[in-house]
C-alpha cells in the first residue's frame, strides 16, 4: 500500500515520519516548485501557468512570505478499494493547541479552536488581535481555524491561574517582542500581554506603545480603511450598526459624522421625529413662559422664602422644616418644575457651574463618614427593586453606557447602584492585577487532537487567556486519497506567515489518516479512470474542456 514504508516513527533529529499511532506521517521529496509573482500571475486552477513556478531541487526549500510551493511525496501510493485515506498537516510545522483553547475575539466572545473549524466551515468569519507593524495591537481577520491532527503538548502555566496545551515548539510573544519556542519559556518569563476593560461601554484594549487604553472599535474601523471597506474620511464618528457595544466585528462598524450619529441616537431614545435643535428651542420657550407668569414667581419665592426662615426665625425652623419634608416627599408637579428650571438656570452659568462643584468637593472632603453612611440608608430606602441583580446591572451598563442610562432602562433609582460597588468598578474598568507571567512549563502524557489558524496579516494572534502566539506557520491542503487510487501525491504547501519558511526535504511533512470500509466501494477511483492515477511527479490541475 505505501512504498518504501517504514514501520516505525523516525523522530531523532528529523521532522519526524513512518507508522504512527493512528496513521502514517509520509515525507515531502525534494522537487519542488515554487510559486512566484514576479510576472503578476493570478492563480487559476482551471489554468495554472507553468512560467509562474521556479523548478528547485534541494535538501531544504524557502517558502516565500504568503506563498506556496507544489511538490510530491516520497511514498507511492495503492489504496485498497475498501480504504479511503484523508491527507493532512503535520503539526511540527503547523504550531497547534489543544482544540478547547479559547481565541479571543473583538466582536466581545471567545470560541475555542475546535468549535470555530466548525462554525468556519459553515461561513462564518473570525475576527481577533494581533500584534502589528510597531508593536501596535490590530485588529486581524482569523482564517481558516482547521483540525490538524494529533501530537504530543506541554502545559504552560499562567499567573492568571489560565493554562494553555500546546505543541513543544509553539511560539508565544514575550514581553519586549520576541517569539520564543514553548518548551524554550520559563517559570517567572513575562509574555506579550492582552488587557481589555470597559469604558462607558465600550471595551477598550491596552496598547503597549502608547502605554495607554485605546477603543477596540477604532482597531475595526482602522481595519476597514485598511482594507478599502471605506475611504479615512474626515469624518470622526464610528458607529455600531447592531448598536452593541461590544460587537466590534469590521462589518458592524460604519463612520458618521457628529450630527449624523447624535441625531441617529437620539432618534432612536425618543422616536423617529426626534429633533434635538427643535427639542432645545422647547425647553427654552417653556423656561421663558414660566418667567412671565406671576403664579409660577409667587410660588418659587414662596419655596425661598421656606427654605431661609431658619435664620430669621430659629424657634419656627422644626415646623418649616416638616413642611419641606413633607414637601420633598410628596412633592408638586409645581415643585418639580421649579427645582428643575431652578437646576437648568444655575449649571447653564460656567461660573456657577464650577462654584457649585468646588461647594461639592469640600463638603465631602469634610466628611469624616457619617455623610456617607446616611448616603447608604438614604440608598437602602429609594425604591430598592431587590430583583435586581449583579447580572442585571452589568447587562443595564453594557447596553447603555452609564449609570444614569442604565437606571433608566431599569426604572429604578440611581442609588440603587449603590448596592453594587464590584460591578460599577468593573464597568469604568481596571488594570489587570496579572502581568501574564509563566508560572510552570510541563509535559502532558499521550497523544491530543490539535487544531490552529491563520493569520496572513500579522502572524500572530491572542488567546483569551490574555497572551500573543505565533500562528499556524505551513499549511499542507487537506487531501483526499479515493479507493483503488495510485501514485505519488502531489502537495501544495502555503506559507501563511509574514516572514519567509523553511521545508526540509525527505522529512515528514502531513499524517494520513486511514477510514476502513465494512465492504468495497461500488465504484472505485480506478473504475473511473480517473485522470490523477498513476502520477509519478508534481502534477498540476487537469480541467477537461
Amino acid at each position: 500500500m505505501i512504498e518504501p514504508f517504514v514501520e516505525g516513527s523516525i523522530r531523532a533529529g528529523v521532522v519526524s515520519y513512518g507508522l504512527s499511532s493512528y496513521g502514517y506521517d509520509i515525507r515531502v521529496s525534494d522537487h519542488f516548485k515554487i510559486f512566484t509573482n514576479v510576472n503578476s500571475a493570478i492563480v487559476d486552477p482551471k489554468n495554472f501557468d507553468p512560467a509562474s513556478f521556479v523548478d528547485f531541487n534541494g535538501d531544504c526549500c524557502i517558502i516565500p512570505p504568503n506563498s506556496f510551493v507544489l511538490s510530491r511525496t516520497v511514498e507511492y501510493f495503492r489504496i485498497p478499494r475498501d480504504v479511503l485515506v484523508i491527507c493532512l498537516g503535520k503539526s511540527t510545522y503547523a504550531r497547534c493547541f489543544r482544540g478547547d483553547t479559547r481565541v479571543a475575539l473583538i466582536d466581545g466572545t471567545s470560541a475555542t479552536l475546535e468549535d470555530m473549524a466548525r462554525r468556519s466551515q459553515e461561513g462564518e468569519d473570525f475576527w481577533g488581535y494581533s500584534i502589528g507593524p510597531h508593536g501596535r495591537i490590530i485588529a486581524t481577520l482569523l482564517e481558516a481555524p482547521r483540525y490538524i491532527g494529533r501530537d504530543k503538548l506541554m502545559e504552560i502555566s499562567l499567573d492568571n491561574s489560565e493554562s494553555i496545551f500546546c505543541t513543544p515548539d509553539h511560539f508565544f510573544m514575550t514581553r519586549d517582542g520576541r517569539m520564543m519556542a514553548a518548551e524554550a519559556l520559563r517559570t517567572g518569563q513575562s509574555l506579550m500581554p492582552l488587557y481589555r476593560q470597559i469604558a462607558r461601554g465600550y471595551e477598550m484594549v491596552y496598547q503597549p506603545v502608547d502605554d495607554g487604553m485605546y477603543p477596540t472599535h477604532r482597531l475595526a474601523d482602522e481595519w476597514n480603511v485598511r482594507h478599502g471597506i471605506y475611504p479615512d474620511t474626515p469624518k470622526t464618528h464610528r458607529h455600531h450598526v447592531d448598536h452593541n457595544r461590544l460587537n466590534n466585528r469590521p462589518w458592524n462598524i460604519v463612520r458618521m459624522n457628529a450630527t449624523e450619529h447624535i441625531r441617529h441616537h437620539n432618534a432612536e431614545s425618543y422616536g423617529d421625529e426626534f429633533d434635538p435643535v427643535e427639542h432645545g428651542a422647547a425647553i427654552h420657550e417653556a423656561l421663558e413662559r414660566r418667567k412671565q407668569s406671576a403664579e409660577w414667581r409667587e410660588h418659587f419665592s414662596q419655596v425661598q422664602r421656606e427654605r431661609t426662615l431658619k435664620f430669621w426665625y430659629d424657634e419656627d425652623y422644626a415646623t418649616v422644616r416638616e413642611l419641606l419634608l413633607e414637601n420633598r416627599r410628596n412633592p408638586s408637579e409645581e415643585t418639580r418644575l421649579a427645582h428643575r428650571i431652578a437646576m437648568l438656570r444655575r449649571y447653564s452659568d460656567p461660573t456657577e457651574r464650577e462654584r457649585q462643584s468646588q461647594l461639592m468637593k469640600a463638603a465631602w472632603a469634610e466628611d469624616e463618614g457619617g455623610r456617607r453612611r446616611r448616603q447608604q440608608e438614604i440608598a437602602r430606602t429609594i425604591n430598592l427593586r431587590a430583583e435586581i441583580t449583579d447580572e442585571v446591572v452589568r447587562q443595564a451598563l453594557d447596553q447603555t453606557g452609564s449609570i444614569r442610562g442604565a437606571a433608566r432602562l431599569l426604572n429604578c433609582d440611581r442609588s440603587v447602584f449603590r448596592r453594587f460597588p464590584h460591578v460599577i468598578e468593573a464597568f469604568k474598568g481596571q488594570h489587570s492585577p496579572v502581568n501574564h507571567k509563566v508560572t510552570a512549563v510541563q509535559p502532558v502524557t499521550g497523544e491530543h487532537d490539535v487544531y490552529c489558524l491563520t493569520v496572513p496579516e500579522a502572524g500572530n494572534f491572542a488567546l483569551e487567556s490574555g497572551v500573543f502566539v505565533a500562528n499556524c506557520g505551513l499549511i499542507v491542503n487537506v487531501t483526499p486519497l479515493e479507493p483503488q487510487w495510485e501514485g505519488y501525491l502531489t502537495l501544495e504547501i502555503s506559507n501563511t506567515t509574514p516572514l519567509p519558511a523553511k521545508v526540509y526535504a525527505n522529512e515528514g511533512i502531513s499524517q494520513l489518516l486511514f477510514l476502513g470500509s465494512d465492504g468495497e466501494c461500488e465504484q472505485s477511483y480506478k473504475d473511473k479512470k480517473g485522470k490523477y492515477q498513476g502520477q509519478v511527479d508534481i502534477t498540476l490541475p487537469k480541467i477537461e474542456k
